[in-house]
């Protein structure tokens, strides 16, 4: 009797243990469930995104070491619908269950499915000011050693600056000059009437300005007095309207992702070596593109490779000419020489009170033609300092009154070179125009290769943000955000 009521309390016992076991492994399966809902939408969004990035433009990444996402894909019609279907194909796989399936039992541990999904953001090349495109930039030249080529060009624009190159200063002193000539001219035009009414001889006088010929000169294409007429330069032409810079742009939300790594925007000097690095110019063809002098586009804007390089040459001529100025008005023989041809031909006019006037005509005319010479060992390769002496000045007076300049242009030197003057001017270039223009480039050497001809930069994106809510087929619904880039 003993053993049977035993072995019933046995029975009892093992019952209301199996209860609580079964209940607290039923939860704890249950629990795993849950655990694992959420860490596979984690992890299958995670992985999802993360396919959107690699799908980066290889052009992109190719021509400019840039990883960004194309929204259109190869078409000419980008919309971020595109993504949103590419990611929703991701998801949609990752949650599939695929292999042998049993039984034909088509139904996962966690029955996972997608309700909605939306890009909640995105950021563009474009947006704020390309904070994008610079902070690519930065990550990429920050592998690079530019200390020492920050501070020389930093020392070069201070000097640049303080000596007021582009100040327009000189300028204004010539066109004062040119009035004062102006008045001598009438004054010896009045007393050579004056000779000739009283019938004296009518041909006193003479040239009253020897740098008329060199005035002359300034008035033609800048191009055509450094490399001449029969020069051989790219003919190219674009369509500025198409560019970036000149039309209304996508932009994107405006999302500010996560930056692991702590990159900034590149400040300028760092922006302008990669520009130079990167963009092809008159001395240095870097790779092929639309244009020819891309650097010299990114300064100017003009619509023609000539046109920009014109430019180019007359902004070098201009500052070469203010600092050519600054040295040939302290130099005393130089100015003795020209005013002693002053003293001379005022006395034929018999207007020896203009003689500081003609002698500042000569002087301007001298620094003009030795620009001239300087811009065109420049463009030859060879390099000019930026403050000329004595031995460093190339011409004479003699170049002066005959109002012409050596063939070519030296090809050494020392000094500043073609590319060091173009360093100094993107540097104090606009910031904003100097980066639309950057893209100008970036998007129109892209259109040259297969299948981009309708590539667009601005629908380029480099971070975007989700908001998705999945549901399990055991009756969880679980929403869920998340950003990425590429940190």
């Amino acid at each position: 009797m003993k053993e049977k009521e035993a072995a019933g309390y046995l029975t009892v016992y093992l019952a209301m243990s199996l209860t609580v076991i079964l209940s607290l492994f039923f939860t704890l399966i249950e629990g795993a469930r849950m655990n694992a809902i959420r860490m596979q939408i984690e992890l299958v969004s995670d992985a999802a995104m993360n396919s959107v990035l690699g799908e980066f433009h290889r052009e992109m990444h190719k021509q400019y070491d840039m990883f960004f996402v194309d929204e259109s894909y190869g078409t000419d019609s980008p919309s971020d619908q595109r993504v949103k279907e590419h990611l929703e194909k991701y998801i949609c796989e990752n949650y599939s269950q695929g292999g042998y399936i049993p039984f034909g039992y088509t139904r996962t541990f966690t029955g996972l499915q997608t309700d909605s999904l939306e890009i909640t953001g995105t950021r563009c090349a474009a947006d704020n000011d390309a904070d994008a495109i610079r902070q690519q930039v930065y990550a990429y030249m920050s592998a690079d050693q530019l200390g020492k080529i920050t501070a020389q060009v930093l020392s070069d624009v201070d000097k640049f600056n303080g000596l007021g190159l582009e100040s327009g200063e000189w300028q204004n002193r010539k066109a004062e000059n040119d009035n004062r000539m102006e008045e001598m001219n009438e004054k010896a035009d009045k007393k050579k009437t004056e000779i000739e009414d009283a019938g004296g001889d009518s041909n006193v006088g003479g040239d009253s300005n020897p740098a008329e010929k060199v005035d002359a000169l300034r008035t033609t294409l800048a191009l055509d007095q450094v490399l001449g007429t029969g020069r051989s330069i790219s003919d190219t032409e674009i369509d500025t309207g198409e560019c970036l810079s000149h039309r209304d742009f996508h932009t994107g939300t405006g999302l500010e992702p996560d930056n692991t790594h702590d990159y900034d925007r590149a400040d300028a000097v760092v922006f302008d070596e990669f520009i130079l690095e990167k963009c092809s110019n008159y001395k240095e063809e870097v790779k092929q593109g639309k244009l020819s002098y891309e650097v010299e586009y990114i300064l100017f804007g003009d619509r023609s490779d000539e046109a920009n390089l014109n430019s180019m040459a007359l902004r070098l001529l201009l500052v070469r000419e203010a600092a050519n100025c600054i040295y040939i008005f302290s130099d005393s023989g130089k100015c003795a020489e020209a005013e002693a041809v002053a003293l001379a031909i005022t006395t034929v006019l018999l207007v020896p009170e203009a003689a500081e006037a003609v002698k500042a005509a000569i002087l301007f005319a001298w620094a003009y033609i030795e620009s001239i010479q300087d811009v065109k060992t420049l463009f030859a390769g060879g390099k000019v300092p930026l403050m000329k002496n004595s031995s460093t000045w190339s011409t004479s007076l003699t170049n002066v009154l005959s109002s012409s300049v050596t063939a070519k242009g030296d090809t050494d030197g020392s000094g500043l070179s073609y590319k060091d003057y173009l360093r100094v001017f993107l540097f104090l270039e606009n910031g904003s125009q100097k980066n639309y223009r950057l893209m100008d480039v970036m998007e129109m050497d892209i259109r040259e290769t297969e299948c981009n001809e309708n590539f667009r930069i601005d629908w380029c994106m480099d971070a975007f943000g989700i908001s998705s809510v999945t549901s399990s087929s055991f009756g969880y619904s679980y929403p869920m955000k998340r950003e990425i880039s590429y940190n």
